[in-house]
């Protein structure tokens, strides 16, 4: 009888190793279409310019999974800034931003054009272990378009079973430029596949000099109806489709001249039929901000177009400190990089040039370089050229960015370049590429998740219209 009870349990074990290689018991997001999920982060922010406390409140939709598990996800992130001394207020809207992207059971993301920048999906859907090994070593994470990255380790506190706790410290731009430290404490409901709760610590010191703490909550968990959950999934891709056709007309702005008006029409018709399609009030509330946006912004777009025109396909300015920034002397003039290297305008003629025009402080300068450091090395082996133009007042600024994001490329600092260029009336980031010929083809102002494949598009059809 004990060796038949020996035998046995040598048996299970041996069906149950397969199990435990594949990490069965790891934990997993378990989102199911319908499924409405509600967070809210609470925070207190620290500063010289006084203290203030912030709320994020952010709800998620899963509306729908494909083949693969992966959850599709609709999220608007509301921003407020508390009012003190009120009880039961919501505090002063700041901004409201809706993403949508794909969460594995993992929490891989992946993004769809769509994804607003300002929305961070690893906020309540952080990466989780793969398996059993990184559960008990940690595990990283990265976001090729930034070139962010997590690290997370696994957080043994004493808690229920049912409980995973871990800790994750963030590494992104915001960290490397602006001297910070981001740690999560992120706790994981293994019965409800979901994070319940995070305790977060953020703080920075040059240029930003703050400090704050916060929690993040997950407040309820509704479902909603199937025939509700179609037509809601239906007019939020509806919204989306019109945001991203807008921002493709916008792009056109910078060739339209005195066009610009048609486009600011043509915008405004793809957000009202879209806004006409709707019936919901999550979705025609979206639409409804969009146009209010674009009224409110389409005389400054019109005057841009007109400052887009003074200097696109005209002569690139030159680089060299002479009266006239247009003249063949200042074209040939030279100026030296911040490693002591000569350059001038002439000295490119017949390659495409890609100017990134930054300066330290900028945050979308910042999260943006990691495209552009993408695109240098991508052209490495043609004749493409990639310079940064900073435009910091302190050249410690300057040196500092470009070791803390390792360019390679050459840095020229002038305050007076961007000024020739139009780069404080457009603003910053701008990228300014210029033609074979000198001439000025493409200008891409403010950040983009798609920075890389836009700027891409021009400088191939520059190189092909010379083969």
């Amino acid at each position: 009888m004990a060796r038949w009870i020996v035998r046995f349990g040598f048996a299970m074990v041996l069906l149950l190793l397969p199990a435990m290689a594949r990490g069965d018991d790891l934990p997993r997001y378990a989102l199911k279409p319908g499924m409405i999920l509600n967070y809210e982060e609470q925070a207190a922010k620290r500063s010289a310019d006084g203290d203030s406390e912030y709320a994020w409140r952010s709800r998620a939709w899963v509306v729908g999974r494909d083949n693969t598990a992966a959850a599709r996800v609709v999220v608007r992130q509301v921003l407020t800034k508390e009012r003190k001394g009120e009880e039961n207020a919501d505090g002063d809207e700041i901004m409201t931003n809706f993403a949508r992207f794909d969460v594995q059971p993992n929490g891989a993301i992946r993004f769809s054009p769509s994804r607003d920048s300002y929305v961070d999906p690893s906020a309540f859907f952080p990466r989780l272990p793969d398996d059993a090994k990184e559960e008990a070593e940690g595990w990283r994470s990265r976001d090729e378009r930034d070139d962010a990255t997590a690290a997370y380790r696994r957080v043994d506190n004493g808690e229920e079973e049912a409980a995973f706790v871990f800790e994750a410290d963030q590494s992104s731009f915001r960290e490397k430029i602006y001297e910070g430290r981001q740690h999560h404490v992120f706790h994981f409901d293994r019965d409800q596949g979901l994070i319940v709760r995070a305790e977060i610590a953020r703080s920075f010191g040059a240029h930003m000099k703050s400090e704050s703490n916060g929690t993040l909550e997950l407040k309820a968990v509704a479902t909603m109806a199937p025939a509700e959950l179609e037509t809601f999934r239906d007019e939020m891709d509806r919204y989306f489709d019109a945001d991203e056709a807008c921002r493709e007309a916008w792009r056109k702005i910078v060739k339209a001249g005195d066009g610009a008006g048609a486009i600011v029409d043509e915008a405004r018709t793809i957000l009202t039929d879209a806004r006409a399609g709707v019936t919901l009030p999550e979705p025609a509330a979206a639409l409804d901000r969009l146009l209010k946006n674009l009224d409110g912004s389409a005389k400054s777009q019109v005057e841009d177009a007109k400052r887009f025109a003074e200097i696109f396909g005209k002569p690139a300015p030159g680089w060299g400190a002479v009266e006239s920034p247009k003249d063949q002397a200042a074209a040939e003039t030279e100026v030296n990089d911040l490693n002591g290297r000569p350059h001038s305008l002439a000295q490119y003629r017949g390659q495409v040039l890609v100017l990134d025009f930054w300066y330290r402080g900028c945050g979308w300068c910042m999260r943006a370089m990691p495209q552009v450091k993408k695109l240098a090395d991508h052209y490495r082996d043609k004749p493409v050229a990639v310079f940064g133009m900073n435009n910091d007042h302190d050249e410690k600024d300057a040196r500092f960015v470009v070791e803390a994001m390792k360019l390679e490329y050459p840095v020229i600092r002038s305050t007076s370049l961007a000024q020739r260029y139009g780069v404080f009336q457009f603003g910053f980031p701008t990228l300014i590429i210029v033609d074979q010929e000198g001439r000025v083809a493409d200008i891409h102002v403010g950040y983009s998740p798609q920075l890389f494949e836009r700027v891409s598009e021009t400088i191939d059809r520059l190189l092909k219209s010379t083969e």
